[in-house]
């Protein structure tokens, strides 16, 4: 058989084969970043939608720079930080703060007037950071935020009510109350009182 006979015939059963190959490669591939994506996707839903990033976590909130504010002092009263400084550079509230072994930073920043970005480093050393405090110092955060929205609804409408009712009573037209003595000054006018004995 001639050498271009016998390339030939290898040329077509090796082809399929490698191509064959490297489809079985690429479909390894695949899966793996789908596994990755997947696993990335859960920690960012199990992490309520904040972001996370070398020992850094991160959130948006809609809120305004005096909400998540307050929001913080709250959990920083809650989860016992014991709060060293707080300074204001360029636009962000920097805190510092420590609890345990960790020393924790929180930086405040406004976006814009509804809107604040928070980011938390729990950090126990120059290498070493803990993601998972940060992570949930940013959730107690966002859970009291929402109990500051309901006790200020809570007093807007105990507000309303007070203002409806002081309303209500200034339109009440008090009724005069009515007493007569037997013969005295609360007889009708023109009325004549007789005596026994008298014509």
């Amino acid at each position: 058989m001639k050498p271009d006979v016998l390339r030939a015939d290898a040329s077509r059963y090796l082809l399929p084969s490698l191509r064959l190959a490297a489809c079985a490669g690429l479909l390894v591939t695949l899966n793996g970043c789908a596994a990755l994506a997947v696993s990335l996707a859960g920690a960012g839903a199990g992490a309520g939608l904040s972001h996370q990033m070398g020992g850094t976590a991160s959130r948006t909130f809609t809120e305004s720079f005096d909400r998540v504010d307050a929001a913080s002092r709250v959990v920083a009263r809650k989860m016992y930080l014991q709060v060293d400084s707080v300074a204001v550079s360029e636009n962000i509230q920097l805190t510092r703060a420590r609890v345990g072994d960790l020393d924790v930073s929180m930086e405040l920043q406004p976006l814009s007037p509804t809107l604040t970005r928070i980011s938390v480093v729990a950090r126990k050393n120059l290498l070493q950071v803990d993601g998972a405090t940060a992570q949930e110092i940013i959730a107690q955060v966002d859970r009291a935020l929402v109990v500051i929205q309901q006790e200020e609804q809570a007093a807007r409408t105990a507000a309303a009510a007070a203002e409806a009712e002081a309303r209500a009573a200034k339109y009440v037209v008090p009724q005069p109350s009515s007493t007569t003595r037997k013969g005295g000054a609360g007889a009708a006018p023109g009325a004549t009182t007789r005596r026994k004995g008298s014509i």
